[in-house]
């Protein structure tokens, strides 16, 4: 990100920093639409900096930790946050509901939250959210050959049947 010093003691974030870099060029490929788009306004930042999970390091950050770290990233002007994977850890679904509960997340900011497309995680992780004013739900299928082989140690068609409900 591009932060621009206001004061020595504080860093802040650029007012509008897609205004610091020109538009990319143009490029002619008829066979897609995309290459040829122009991005006219900024791309909508989101950030991931509060999700432990079940990639977690082994001293995952407390509710504590993650709340000064919440409260920065406000600061700092994110609109979008993910904040928890709240069916992969006790302490991020305690997360998404201390905020809740205790109306930390401001008007104009939404959470964001992220779990397996498997109908218990989801449950689990719409339980969290319960009396969010907004939020978005980021759902995911780990397929990859190397999650299959070594998180699940299924082969490809045994991992896309655990996925169903």
């Amino acid at each position: 990100m591009n932060f621009s010093h206001q004061r020595k003691d504080k860093l802040t974030m650029l007012e509008m920093p897609s205004e610091k870099y020109r538009a990319a060029p143009v490029i002619s490929f008829p066979q897609r639409t995309w290459p040829s788009k122009i991005l006219d306004k900024a791309p909508r930042w989101l950030s991931t900096d509060l999700r432990d999970g079940n990639q977690s390091l082994s001293n995952p950050m407390n509710i504590d930790k993650k709340l000064k770290l919440f409260n920065h990233l406000v600061e700092c002007g994110f609109k979008e946050i993910e904040v928890a994977f709240p069916s992969a850890s006790q302490t991020d679904f305690d997360f998404v509901r201390c905020l809740i509960e205790n109306e930390l997340i401001p008007g104009d900011v939404t959470v964001q939250v992220i779990t397996q497309s498997r109908s218990d995680l989801i449950e689990r992780t719409i339980d969290s959210l319960t009396g969010a004013s907004k939020a978005i739900v980021h759902l995911y299928n780990a397929t990859a050959p190397s999650f299959r082989d070594i998180v699940f140690s299924q082969d490809k068609k045994s991992t896309i049947e655990r996925q169903l409900p």
